[in-house]
């Protein structure tokens, strides 16, 4: 059987949509280039700002998304995935706008955080103002009977700040620093686990040295989606 068509909505960052094709590439089993997955792209960096759309200071964003699944399966696509945690807001509208499957960026981080870290209840979100406000992560983790521990608003106010910097290419020592700092505040408020609840945050050198498991949902979905595609 012939691997299925992933669609990809992306764009939401671009560097993160990169990123993200990237870890696909290198989760997918191969024996030579032609056993790679094929891969439908949308890429539109115009989707109104999502997180400003959920603060309700810009324009909706959920129209825009629904348009691109919508082009995605009218290409082929087999099922869809989402580079965006925040946009994951708007996941039911996107569901009801294709007939294709949708794979959850957040529910596949839920999945990986109740199969490999079992051991870990109090859980930290490093998010964006939008996804962090949203309770996105917040209910689900909840729900499953985990404890969140989640940002001030100051640590939040420089998150925000640094992933400006990032999304125009900083990826140096100081912004990973940063991000360090940030981890670092949530581990003395108890964080066992610590989901990097932004695409962009994995983007800056990995951060290997903060002494607890950090979760990438981009690398979650990155696997599902190769599980899903070869399934």
């Amino acid at each position: 059987m012939s691997p299925k068509t992933v669609g990809v909505i992306g764009g939401l960052g671009s560097r993160a949509t990169v990123a993200f094709l990237n870890s696909v590439l290198e989760h997918t089993p191969i024996k030579s280039n032609r056993d790679h997955l094929h891969m439908i792209v949308d890429c539109n960096p115009k989707v109104p700002d999502i997180n400003a759309a959920i603060l309700g200071t810009g324009p909706i964003a959920a129209a825009a998304l629904a348009a691109s699944g919508r082009r995605l399966e009218i290409a082929g696509a087999n099922f869809i995935v989402m580079v965006c945690n925040a946009a994951h807001v708007y996941e039911g509208e996107l569901r009801q706008a294709v007939s294709v499957p949708f794979i959850s960026m957040v529910e596949e981080t839920m999945r990986t955080i109740r199969s490999d870290f079992p051991q870990c209840r109090r859980v930290g979100l490093l998010a964006t103002d939008g996804c962090f406000r949203s309770n996105l992560y917040q209910d689900r983790l909840a729900s499953r009977d985990l404890i969140p521990i989640v940002q001030t608003a100051k640590e939040l106010e420089r998150l925000m700040l640094a992933l400006g910097r990032i999304n125009t290419g900083d990826l140096g020592h100081a912004i990973r620093s940063e991000i360090l700092g940030l981890i670092a505040a949530l581990i003395a408020r108890g964080a066992e686990s610590i989901i990097l609840g932004c695409s962009e945050i994995a983007l800056v050198e990995p951060y290997s040295d903060s002494g607890i498991p950090l979760i990438d949902p981009g690398l979650v979905l990155a696997k599902a989606t190769v599980r899903s595609a070869l399934s």
